[in-house]
């Protein structure tokens, strides 16, 4: 069975601790979270080179001005890369790891563009072989096959979580079903749900809950999200509030 109990009693920063001071995603805004004794959300994108880059979108437009897919770039660009707001490099997964260091959960998720290569989470579970504390590492995704490779070829490492909300745009007909019945979890055979705030309460949600599903909801961002995801959940993922 898969500790998650650090995942389940610690509320975990959106992207680290981000603020006017501190990008989103930056090495700043991690060191926040571990100071203040949060746990972490990050998100990580394989690039053209292998390494895997900590950053939400798939291209730099929004953080970094820049117009470039993360996937078409190398470590070496990154090193070139400023984000907007702090003027910090864009950092890789190595470097988080290192300024973690185990000192309080970190919840991977990792971003599939495109079709699903098992390069992404076999480049994430090599650089985590030698991390301190294994009970504060989980990964998550929306992709399904991402998260049952993970199952079925490494199922005792780490707990994998499907994420999951009821607004994904982009799906066909048959995906938007999967998602809104909840069977998207047959597919991946995941250790718990991390579930969107915005569709709760979900009566297909309390009885996985009830059932003895853990579920995290993302991304609480006010007093009354929190309360509601108190109510309906595990453990939250937020932002822009102070838990």
């Amino acid at each position: 069975m898969h500790d998650l109990t650090n995942f389940l009693k610690i509320p975990l920063a959106h992207r680290g601790l981000h603020d006017n001071n501190y990008d989103e995603n930056s090495l700043g805004a991690f060191k926040a979270a571990v100071e203040s004794g949060y746990g972490i959300e990050l998100d990580v994108h394989l690039m053209k080179d292998g390494t895997l880059a900590v950053v939400h979108d798939d291209d730099l437009r929004r953080v970094a001005g820049l117009p470039r897919r993360i996937s078409e770039m190398t470590k070496e660009d990154l090193s070139k890369t400023s984000l907007l707001l702090s003027k910090e490099k864009i950092p890789t997964l190595n470097q988080v790891l290192e300024v973690v260091d185990g000192r309080v959960p970190l919840l991977i998720e990792m971003k599939v563009d495109g079709p699903f290569n098992p390069e992404l989470p076999a480049s994430i579970l090599a650089l985590l072989k030698d991390y301190p504390q294994t009970n504060n590492i989980a990964i998550e995704s929306f992709n399904p096959y991402a998260i049952r490779w993970l199952s079925q070829n490494h199922p005792k490492l780490y707990p994998y979580g499907q994420l999951i909300s009821l607004s994904l745009e982009g799906l066909d007909k048959f995906a938007a079903w999967m998602f809104r019945s909840l069977n998207i979890r047959l597919i991946s055979k995941p250790a718990f749900i991390a579930f969107d705030i915005n569709c709760v309460p979900y009566q297909k949600l309390r009885r996985l809950r009830r059932r003895g599903m853990p579920v995290i909801t993302w991304t609480v961002d006010s007093e009354q999200k929190r309360e509601l995801a108190l109510q309906e959940s595990s453990n939250y993922i937020f932002e822009s509030i102070r838990p």
